[in-house]
């Protein structure tokens, strides 16, 4: 089974503009993630997928490989479709690994292609315990509802279940390709629209996605203060 890691990155970021770049610790924020992605026993290529020239020169510049789909698109998943297209689909597992993630555990992501390889899913994420009650009324982090065969029933960034049942949704997603193919093809949802999470336009439309459960929440980059809170979680795992 042929598996490939995609990285979507865009510079314009509401948020954070340019976050691609940023420098943590001296390496830029994109670097780092890729660095990780290629260490993974699974995957079988790894590319950056962006329209930005940019991004594209900067990937270019410490040895990564990227690829540019045109468009305007509507999620990451969208571009990495695009950009699947564009390589010919040669693929069984697609994985979007998000742009913002330089702590990613890239042993969980080969674990999410084994286990959706070994499910009848379409799609697989990842979710960890919620650390407190702060957590799960925050709306910046998305809140995931399993059931007993351990798939997603639904995602919310409103408290969903109770701080017991609920999780914290990681943004990192695997799919068959077929399944990203048909998802992409698809109008958004009311509810990915209500809730701006591109995962629930799978689910509306009847996708199983299985959840591979971890002790690690992946601390990743959404502002510009962010940076300092990852530095020094670098600096405590050196």
């Amino acid at each position: 089974m042929r598996s490939i890691i995609l990285i979507p990155a865009r510079w314009a970021s509401t948020r954070f503009p340019g976050k691609p770049l940023a420098k943590i610790a001296g390496v830029s924020l994109l670097q780092r993630v890729y660095e990780r992605a290629v260490e993974s026993k699974r995957a079988d290529e790894v590319l950056v997928a962006t329209d930005d020239a940019r991004i594209a020169g900067h990937v270019q510049s410490f040895g990564g490989r990227s690829v540019s789909p045109e468009g305007e698109f509507e999620s990451g998943t969208d571009r990495i479709a695009a950009a699947i297209r564009l390589l010919g689909g040669s693929f069984d597992v697609v994985v979007n690994v998000q742009g913002d993630q330089p702590l990613l555990d890239i042993e969980d992501v080969d674990q999410l292609i084994d286990l959706l390889a070994a499910s009848d899913a379409e799609m697989g994420t990842m979710a960890c315990p919620l650390a407190s009650d702060q957590e799960f009324q925050a709306r910046d982090i998305v809140k995931v509802v399993l059931d007993s065969r351990q798939r997603a029933l639904y995602f919310s960034r409103a408290p969903i279940g109770s701080l017991e049942t609920a999780m914290h949704h990681i943004g990192v997603y695997a799919y068959r390709a077929a399944a990203l193919e048909t998802m992409t093809s698809l109008p958004q949802s009311p509810l990915e629209r209500a809730e701006s999470l591109e995962q629930l336009r799978a689910l509306q439309h009847g996708f199983r996605i299985v959840v591979l459960r971890t002790s690690k929440p992946h601390l990743g980059v959404d502002r510009p203060e962010d940076v300092r809170r990852v530095e020094e979680e670098l600096a405590r795992l050196r």
